[in-house]
């Protein structure tokens, strides 16, 4: 299964969030901060596909704007 960390996702929102001055990117930041937390909370009532599926998810959505941020910030 995929390994991924909420919490260390929802830290690196946080850091992108210092880092971007659009107002705008900060918003959809911090709303992609916001889920990795909720997740972290949800995922001991998830079965186990179902928290598969949902992190893999969350994943390809936090790796492309995290992409997008980069690319703003150069």
């Amino acid at each position: 299964m995929l390994q991924i960390d909420p919490r260390r996702k929802a830290a690196e929102c946080a850091r992108a969030i210092e880092r971007v001055a659009d107002p705008e990117r900060r918003i959809v930041l911090e709303s992609l901060r916001s889920l990795w937390l909720a997740m972290s909370n949800a995922l001991s009532i998830l079965d186990e596909p179902d928290r598969a599926d949902q992190l893999s998810t969350i994943e390809q959505i936090h790796s492309e704007l995290m992409a997008v941020c980069r690319r703003a910030m150069h």
